[in-house]
């Protein structure tokens, strides 16, 4: 039987679940022809090597799905931002965390892992350089951190809202389509009405992913920086 991790688990099947609810909705309604019912139960719990069924290879594809997705989305905001927090955080332009916690982060990664991080006179010299050097240090503190318990909870939430977030683009789709089909072909309010009610859900994600993108991904980024400095 296919194992996963708790990442995996939490931060994309969940979503991917939340994200199909209006597949699910729309597959009540769907069931009430029992031959269509049949064939649905039919597929979905066809086994394959190692006991995989087809529905947990569907969930599996559209969780990369939204993965992809989800990253497209937080890749164009956070290129707005001048990189990821764990980057814009550490540099001496930002404000969010004090210039003598900085010069302190920058000789840790040079004792830790023989990185020389540009100082505040250097980075206003050439900023991208410094980004760089600030990524490059990142990725060998994701490394030694990686296991953190405190920062795993926040990586896994984060995972979690941005992938709900990407999932939101397709959810939108489905409702829609939903309610289309509850209006010409099966007339029935409760369809329409839930899929209305699922669609403001999801639209007002859309709205507010940048705040909740930012929120959260500063909150990870804050996290793994506290637990490589101590």
């Amino acid at each position: 039987m296919t194992k996963f991790n708790t990442y995996t688990i939490y931060a994309r099947f969940f979503p991917c679940i939340i994200s199909a609810l209006p597949l699910f909705v729309l597959w009540f309604f769907l069931s009430d022809n029992i031959q269509l019912k049949e064939l649905g139960a039919y597929l979905l719990g066809l086994k394959f090597y190692g006991g995989i069924t087809l529905s947990i290879i569907f969930l599996y594809f559209y969780a990369q799905v939204l993965r992809i997705t989800s990253k497209v989305i937080e890749k164009k905001l956070f290129q707005n931002k001048s990189g990821f927090p764990t980057t814009y955080l550490m540099t001496y332009a930002d404000n969010t965390i004090s210039k003598s916690y900085k010069d302190k982060f920058r000789q840790l990664v040079k004792k830790q892992f023989d990185i020389d991080l540009l100082n505040e006179s250097e980075e206003a010299a050439d900023i991208t350089e410094a980004r760089k050097r600030l990524n490059e240090a990142t990725q060998s503190i994701r490394l030694k951190i990686k296991k953190g318990y405190l920062v795993l909870e926040q990586n896994i939430w984060y995972g979690f809202m941005r992938n709900v977030i990407g999932g939101a683009v397709y959810s939108i789709i489905f409702c829609i389509m939903n309610i289309i089909l509850g209006s010409i072909w099966y007339k029935n309010p409760i369809l329409i009405i839930s899929s209305i009610i699922l669609l403001i859900v999801y639209a007002i994600v859309l709205l507010l992913h940048k705040q909740i993108l930012i929120q959260n991904a500063e909150a990870y980024a804050k996290q793994l920086i506290a637990e490589f400095m101590t």
